[in-house]
């Protein structure tokens, strides 16, 4: 056996599993006797007697249906709900959906047909999407070349 007994090593011996090394080096060691007799106590003070009264028996049984019968009190069961409801008004305030009224133009702005009609057709001028027009314009010097246009 090299060194102290450990913590199992000492648990083994206090419930009487331990092997004959262990009990031959708690004769020789004082310090590891000295933590086997502090495991001892508590071992002692957990467990009541063997012979141990009725009375004893029956107080601790009324103390774990007195226990057993008080409501459980959780500080936090509604914390979850709370935080929920604050973030929705947080998110109601800031989210305003546009309404019709903002989206119609004003009862008393008309838009004219001419108007209307360049709109339109200014939207559906180009077949391309919008995205496209960057990448058209870097092939707009080299289609310049080859048309003869770039030169002088």
């Amino acid at each position: 056996m090299s060194g102290h007994l450990n913590h199992e090593e000492l648990l083994e011996r206090l419930y009487g599993i331990g092997g004959r090394e262990a009990q031959a080096h708690l004769l020789e060691c004082e310090e590891c006797a000295g933590r086997y007799a502090a495991y001892e106590r508590r071992h002692s003070e957990a467990i009541p007697p063997v012979g141990a009264s009725s009375d004893f028996l029956a107080a601790q049984r009324r103390a774990v249906y007195a226990r057993m019968s008080q409501p459980m009190h959780h500080p936090g069961k509604w914390a979850p709900a709370l935080v929920a409801g604050v973030l929705l008004a947080i998110g109601l305030f800031f989210y305003r959906p546009s309404s019709p009224e903002r989206a119609a133009p004003a009862a008393g702005s008309e838009i004219s047909d001419e108007q209307l009609f360049s709109d339109v057709y200014s939207i559906e001028e180009s077949a391309e999407p919008r995205a496209a027009a960057p990448i058209q314009r870097l092939f707009e010097p080299a289609v310049a070349e080859l048309s003869g246009e770039g030169q002088n």
